[in-house]
């Protein structure tokens, strides 16, 4: 499998940025003492996209759930799905903060990875088109920009035509790989493609001011974002990746009270080096909206996806979506009372 000799390269590149990884963190005042350095486990998270539904990971981190949990977690970002898989399947990453499209692809490749707890289980993506674009039908001939062909963005497009009754083929309906959304929103205004996906509303104010269109929102069900690790990871570190969890599902808590709304606005504006809070506030909100402490992954999320991406790689087609999931650890939390602490705790989300 072509990501898995990429592995040795990654443990290298790990090795080297875990060690800034965890510098600045902030602690919660009246936390547990802390323990010796040593008593600690040290954990490597990634995730392959920065965006606010990665709040809940930041906090972690920031807040130092994962010490108050017994491990160290250091937070790297990688570039993509496919080398968050070969990280996690040379064993330089423990856990990955990603979604259905990443145990799905992995899975083509002969990996056993599961999501163990889901974030999100219903997806969010606006479609952005240019001025002359009035109704869907006028979407034929067109181009669409995606991030990567098979990836969740190009769901969220491939949905859209779905709900408009359109067909690629077809309507002769192209897409066109373009890179990140700061390189989808240009091409947008250069005239190089005619529509595409945002899954945060960050660039529709400026869009709009511009005359581009929001032809549809869209809410899916995606399992997009929630916790995934290797099967041999689940059965031989099941205490480690339980306290992993632990320290995600606090931070998940903590974006959801409505009291600890400024402070996490904070957060996104430093993560994301903005200094407009107005725009960083429509973010949280955004993400606010998806995320939820329902963290049953969904069969039915993850089958849409595989639906989707076996477009691109029919042998997907032989998958049961229901082999990618665990949900004994957050079935553990939730009958122990963990879940419910929390949720006293914090109170319910706003």
């Amino acid at each position: 499998m072509h990501q898995l000799s990429q592995a040795g390269l990654f443990s290298l590149a790990v090795w080297l940025f875990v060690g800034t990884a965890t510098a600045s963190l902030v602690f919660l005042s009246g936390m547990a003492p802390a323990r010796a350095a040593s008593s600690f486990t040290r954990v490597v998270v990634s995730y392959p996209n920065a965006n606010p539904r990665v709040t809940p990971l930041w906090i972690a981190q920031d807040l130092d759930f994962f010490t108050k949990y017994g491990v160290r977690g250091d937070v790297v970002f990688v570039r993509n799905n496919q080398t968050l898989i070969a990280g996690i399947a040379a064993g330089d990453i423990d856990a990955g903060y990603t979604g259905g499209a990443t145990v799905i692809g992995a899975a083509a490749g002969g990996l056993d990875l599961k999501m163990v707890a889901a974030f999100v289980n219903r997806g969010r993506g606006y479609l952005v088109v240019r001025p002359e674009i009035a109704a869907p039908a006028d979407l034929r001939g067109k181009r669409i920009g995606v991030i990567s062909i098979g990836g969740a963005q190009w769901m969220y497009a491939m949905l859209a035509l779905e709900q408009f009754g359109l067909n690629p083929a077809k309507d002769r309906i192209q897409f066109v790989v373009m890179g990140d959304p700061t390189a989808l929103a240009r091409a947008l205004e250069t005239h190089l493609i005619d529509a595409t996906v945002f899954t945060t509303p960050s660039y529709n104010s400026k869009l709009r001011q511009q005359g581009f269109n929001v032809l549809a929102e869209l809410t899916p069900a995606m399992a997009t974002t929630g916790i995934v690790a290797s099967k041999n990871y689940t059965q031989n570190r099941a205490e480690t990746l339980e306290n992993i969890i632990k320290a995600l599902l606090e931070g998940l808590a903590f974006v959801l009270a409505p009291g600890n709304k400024s402070q996490v606005i904070k957060t996104l504006m430093y993560r994301f080096k903005s200094s407009d809070a107005s725009l960083v506030e429509q973010e949280y909100a955004d993400a606010v909206k998806d995320l939820d402490l329902k963290l049953y992954p969904s069969v039915e999320g993850v089958r849409n996806m595989q639906r989707l991406m076996q477009l691109q790689n029919p042998r997907l087609a032989s998958i049961d979506p229901a082999t990618l999931i665990d949900s004994t650890f957050i079935r553990k939390l939730d009958e122990t009372g963990f879940i419910g602490q929390l949720r006293a705790r914090y109170g319910e989300r706003q």
